[in-house]
């Protein structure tokens, strides 16, 4: 440990001098990497208590070099080198080099061993930066165990990126042993220098591009008074990582930064023309020409440059009279801007702090989704009436509202682009595994959970099991209310909802798509899993692509058959196919709850390697044959006679219509009133159907639950499931547990 006067240095960072983004984002826009002057970041790096300055940029020594007349710096580089063999791009950190030093590293860095090679014959103090990171998505396994062999110091703390990465490399290189180092020299024919290649030492920096986290994490060594001793402390490696990791929130914010930076250099000086795509989304927006327009604005920010859209589109929606809540947007808008506005200047200024980032990103958030579901809406509406140019105009307003998160979409996407490689490091060193623990952390993602249906019915049952034998998976919905359960859930808050034109009884809610995938990332889960292919299942799936999450799907819903019957269109039913193969195209495996539905899923062309049956279980306790009572119908004045039962949601894709249809005509060949009907359940077609068969012999009992529900399947003598559209039919199972038979259609799940 050392001590708390020990000396201080950001041993990774920019300047402008970096100038190649690998962020879509940046690229997108056409920014640079970096447009941080490096006496600012001098000056910055100096006021958040760096005793030592140096700037790292790529392959230059050119933000080094301009502050190289101030007092404790030194000149250093980040190098791109390469295995030989295949390519793989590494990063390496050099620190304290001369230019004459610099100018072979520069011939040698196309072979990473002739750069070590020159490295060590030089003496010259260097570290591997993010060594689990993959630059050009060549590194493997081998290469990180190959760099074990090759270097002594690694990066323990990068402040960009996420900690998963270095945590993990960090557990593994503070855990070898002279086994491990004989047994990895034998595996890749390298031999290990040094006399104890075992103990690698950590060093910590920000690999900050923007200036705003500049020092928020650094290397700390003993007390030094000049540079030559701080060096010294690197080359003996008497060091240690300080400060913090990044997270997606924070990089998001250094992309707002750069982009920023950008657009304040390309336009308001000169008058250059304007060919970036923000630009061209400003002209279309003003119906003015981008020059003329940016000339005119004092705020060249990112926010005026990605935010700006989104207040021309606000200001028409004030022009037209719209909701106060559309109002409420405007001034939240203006609000962020100006927050940011004040936030421009680097020096001085101490790093954004974590709740301020949140702060940041949640009303980015509010902003953007609040809109996004407004114009979304709108779209539906002028659809539903046939007016398309309007409908068409509005979702054009919903692309330039969405650059308003495109940062943060970027940002989750890059910090966690190398979770395949993460695992199959975990799959090789399990110690180093996340809490030492081999349990998977599992979420599961629905639309419909507090609803009467077998979904729900499924992931409650579920849930309370996997809950009571010590193995939890959180569920994830989105609710008006928090449902009550004995088992993890999270509820969100949704925006709003929709209403499906052909069935108006079903609506689908708007969920907080950012939010979401934030708190999943929080989470740290393994796996997600996805009941549903409405937004919340949407969310997860873009969860689950941004953060490299496993992801299993389940099939409950014949989705295509119901738009099928709500349509009668056989083009809108291949579209529901469409849209299913997308959704569950890509998850590592489908569960179809039957054989007949896997056989059809395949049919419909459904990858049949990733498919599988989910096996389904009855609670015996609760349905047995023991629960049968002879007075249960008098309640509803039925005192013997025959009974059918019908169990489930009365709605007309359960094609309950068509069995009341056929009971009236049995029960019109018994005169004696020996036949009855029990149609347990509630749905949206109930009261229209209990209106049209008002008899003595048929009743609508509403939802029964728990121990009454086991007891009227018991009591009765046949169960009639007619559904043609169940996927598989929970409620045949709990009537065979109940010692009923049961007469259901002649295809489908039941």
């Amino acid at each position: 440990m050392i001590a708390e006067t020990a000396s201080r240095a950001d041993l990774h960072v920019h300047s402008k001098h970096s100038d190649r983004p690998s962020e879509w984002f940046l690229r997108r826009i056409g920014a640079p990497e970096s447009f941080v002057e490096p006496r600012e970041l001098y000056a910055a790096l100096r006021d958040r208590g760096m005793d030592f300055v140096t700037i790292t940029d790529h392959n230059s020594l050119g933000g080094a070099l301009e502050i190289a007349d101030l007092p404790g710096t030194f000149l250093s580089s980040e190098l791109t080198t390469y295995f030989p063999e295949d390519g793989c791009k590494i990063h390496c950190l050099v620190w304290g080099v001369t230019e004459a030093q610099f100018a072979v590293l520069q011939r040698a860095r196309e072979n990473i061993y002739d750069l070590r090679a020159v490295l060590r014959r030089e003496g010259i103090p260097h570290g591997i930066a993010h060594p689990l990171f993959r630059v050009n998505d060549k590194l493997t396994v081998e290469h990180f165990e190959k760099l074990i062999l090759l270097f002594d110091c690694f990066e323990g703390i990068n402040g960009s990126r996420d900690p998963r990465a270095c945590d993990l490399a960090n557990a593994i290189l503070r855990s070898l042993t002279p086994v491990d180092l004989a047994a990895l020299a034998d595996r890749h024919g390298i031999a290990p220098e040094g006399p104890t290649p075992w103990v690698k030492r950590l060093t910590g920096g920000s690999d900050d591009h923007s200036g705003l986290y500049a020092g928020g994490a650094h290397t700390v060594a003993p007390p030094a008074d000049t540079v030559g001793e701080f060096l010294a402390c690197l080359r003996e490696r008497r060091h240690e990582p300080g400060g913090r990791g990044g997270s997606s929130l924070r990089l998001a914010h250094s992309l707002y930064h750069i982009a920023y930076s950008y657009y304040r250099s390309r336009f308001l000086r000169g008058g250059r023309a304007d060919t970036s795509v923000v630009g061209a989304i400003l002209r279309r927006l003003s119906g003015v020409a981008a020059e003329a327009s940016l000339k005119r604005s004092r705020c060249a920010a990112v926010y005026s440059a990605v935010l700006r859209p989104i207040g021309r589109v606000a200001h028409h929606v004030r022009r037209r009279r719209l909701s106060d809540i559309e109002r409420a947007i405007v001034d939240e808008v203006m609000a962020l801007v100006e927050r940011n506005r004040r936030a421009e200047a680097l020096g001085g200024l101490p790093a954004p702090t974590p709740d301020a980032e949140r702060q940041r990103f949640e009303a980015a958030c509010r902003i953007t989704q609040q809109l996004t579901f407004t114009f979304a809406r709108r779209t539906l509406e002028h659809a539903k009436s046939g007016r398309l140019i309007e409908a068409i105009q509005s979702v054009a307003a919903i692309g330039p509202i969405l650059l308003g998160v495109a940062p943060y979409i970027t940002a989750f996407g890059a910090q966690h682009k190398d979770e395949s490689l993460l695992r199959a490091v975990e799959d090789r060193y399990p110690a180093a595994r996340r809490g030492g623990s081999a349990q998977p952390k599992r979420a599961w993602l629905t639309d419909t959970f507090d609803d009467i249906n077998g979904v729900a019915h499924t992931i409650r049952t579920l849930a309370g099991l996997s809950a009571g034998q010590g193995r939890p998976i959180t569920v994830v919905t989105c609710r008006p209310s928090r449902p009550e359960t004995a088992f993890p859930l999270k509820n969100f808050d949704p925006l709003g909802t929709f209403v499906f034109p052909e069935y108006k009884d079903q609506t689908l809610v708007a969920p907080p798509f950012m939010e979401m995938i934030a708190w999943i990332e929080e989470q740290r889960f393994d796996e997600l899993i996805i009941s549903t292919p409405g937004p919340v299942g949407l969310a997860g799936r873009l969860a689950a692509r941004l953060l490299g999450l496993r992801v299993r799907g389940l099939y409950h819903t014949d989705f295509p058959k119901y738009v099928r019957q709500w349509t009668d269109d056989d083009a809108m039913e291949e579209l529901g196919w469409r849209y299913m193969r997308w959704f569950y195209g890509g998850m590592e495996a489908v569960y179809a709850p039957s054989r007949y539905y896997l056989e059809q899923l395949a049919k419909a062309g459904f990858d049949r390697a990733r498919l599988a049956v989910l096996p389904r279980g009855i609670d015996l306790e609760r349905f047995r044959p023991e629960r049968r009572d002879p007075d249960f119908w008098r309640a509803w004045g039925w005192n013997g006679g025959f009974k059918y039962l019908y169990v489930g949601r009365i709605s007309e894709e359960k094609n309950v219509r068509t069995l009341l249809e056929a009971f009236t005509r049995l029960a019109g060949a018994r005169p004696d009133g020996s036949v009855h009907l029990a149609v347990v359940g509630d749905g949206p077609a109930r009261m229209e159907l209990q209106r049209a068969y008002r008899r003595p012999d048929i009743v609508f009992t509403g939802a029964l639950h728990s121990e009454t529900l086991a007891a009227a399947y018991a009591s009765a003598d046949v169960f009639v499931f007619p559904s043609v559209t169940d996927t598989f039919g929970n409620v045949v199972l709990e009537a065979h547990a109940s010692g009923l038979p049961a007469i259901v259609a002649d295809r489908g799940g039941p």
